[in-house]
């Protein structure tokens, strides 16, 4: 009745009530919108795990794979719809070769349709108006001003003359007339969550209870991660205690797996060395997945056997010696000697594949850590003899010195070092330094 009074889409609601007076606006729920999409993919994923949507208010089937619906679609679509209909849900259903034409099936009908063959599809789509493939409103008066009504009538016209004529979108349409289009379905793949909680009724004092409980969680999130083809790279790990304060700590795993009984192990070392002033009440455990990747080992390449059980000895050392303590060697920015800090061994290296690492030249310089000190004595500046291990070395020639320094910025870090290179009598080469005028014998070369 409001389209008989002059109200088309696109108007205001001003200007449509002004036309029909007696129009009735209803206003979108975005969350009921969305809570009825859900109920529908719900239905959809009761006969298949393979559909999309990609509209609201659709959800497009491939039963190919369902040996029960094949001459039975009928039977099927009225359980769709009691199923849909018990859910406050009004809906169509259509089956077709296609996705396009199934849809269009849908949107013909008020119940269910079937279109069984090419002698079907031919029949339906002959009959079946422009305006159901939903055309721009450009094309809609263009084809309108031909002449063409429906579907039978579109497919008579040269279909390079309608995609000169109308561009990608008269293409489509004429695609869509002439029986859709064969393509593959972009399938709605849940969210999977790979975290799980417990809240205790009782309080936990012990490991081996807490051990339990986190097998036990261990357990369903492998399943979880077995169906979807993925491996464990990290677990994020929650204790709630009963002063309130909580302990947080994410546990990397060395090599990705999802044994149960290897990620126990890593969380059972990290939770030996742990110490807590409180029963636990609430635990919570969150993988962080990833895609298993197959590594071919080299064959001049010694790797570890067991990655796994090599970090939890890094991580039983760590318990004993303090966080920050246990790592690799990664060299600083900077020529203060000795100038390292220690990173974990899961971390990745930030040194890039491509750089080219000079070759060091010159004489190699066996370091004595720590440095001993010594007493040297000077001739016309510049070291002439020397006192260590008890006894003097007289020097017979001396080369320096090279004057070194770094983090002038700081007076707290601020240093400076003057370098000499020496050789006694009997051949041998040492390296002297200074520092803030102390002498230290920092090695020998050669």
């Amino acid at each position: 009745m409001a389209e008989r009074q002059g109200v088309r889409a696109g108007m205001t609601a001003t200007q449509a009530q002004a036309r029909c007076p007696s129009l009735i606006l209803l206003r979108r729920d975005a969350a009921l919108e969305s809570a009825a999409q859900q109920t529908l993919l719900q239905c959809a994923a009761q006969w298949t795990p393979h559909y999309e949507t990609t509209l609201p208010g659709c959800a497009v089937l491939d039963l190919r794979r369902s040996r029960d619906v094949t001459g039975r679609e009928e039977s099927h679509g009225r359980d769709m719809l009691a199923w849909l209909s018990s859910h406050a849900m009004d809906a169509r259903v259509g089956f077709a070769a296609n996705a396009d034409l199934a849809m269009l099936a849908a949107r013909a009908t008020s119940s269910v349709l079937v279109l069984r063959d090419a002698r079907d599809e031919a029949r339906f789509l002959h009959q079946l108006p422009v305006a159901s493939l939903r055309p721009s409103a450009d094309s809609q008066q263009v084809l309108e001003l031909w002449g063409v009504r429906t579907l039978g009538e579109l497919i008579r016209l040269p279909r390079a003359d309608v995609t000169a004529r109308l561009g990608q979108e008269g293409r489509l349409l004429w695609d869509m007339a002439a029986g859709g289009r064969q393509r593959l379905l972009k399938l709605v793949r849940p969210t999977m969550s790979f975290r799980d909680e417990l809240e205790l009724e009782h309080a936990i004092e012990c490991l081996e209870p807490l051990l339990f409980l986190l097998r036990r969680l261990l357990q369903g999130l492998c399943e979880r991660l077995a169906d979807v083809w993925l491996v464990a790279a990290a677990m994020q790990l929650t204790l709630r205690f009963d002063d309130r304060t909580e302990h947080q700590r994410e546990l990397h795993v060395a090599e990705p797996a999802r044994d149960p009984g290897l990620l126990l192990r890593v969380l059972e070392t990290h939770l030996g060395g742990l110490s807590a002033a409180a029963p636990i009440r609430y635990v919570a455990l969150e993988i962080r997945p990833v895609t298993p990747l197959g590594n071919q080992g080299q064959l001049f390449e010694r790797a570890l056997r067991d990655p796994n059980r090599f970090a939890e000895t890094l991580t039983q050392l760590e318990a004993l010696l303090g966080t920050g303590h246990v790592g690799k060697a990664r060299l600083l920015p900077s020529r203060r000697t000795d100038a390292f800090t220690v990173t974990a061994f899961h971390e990745p290296s930030s040194t890039d594949s491509t750089t080219i690492v000079p070759t060091p030249t010159g004489l190699p310089l066996r370091r004595l850590r720590p440095s001993p000190r010594v007493q040297v004595k000077l001739a016309h500046g510049s070291p002439d003899r020397f006192h260590h291990d008890r006894q003097w070395h007289d020097i017979a020639k001396a080369e320096g010195p090279w004057l070194l320094s770094g983090d002038w910025w700081d007076a707290t870090l601020r240093w400076d070092k003057e370098v000499w290179t020496v050789a006694t009598h009997d051949g041998v080469l040492y390296q002297l330094a200074r520092q803030k005028e102390v002498w230290l014998l920092e090695g020998t070369l050669g």
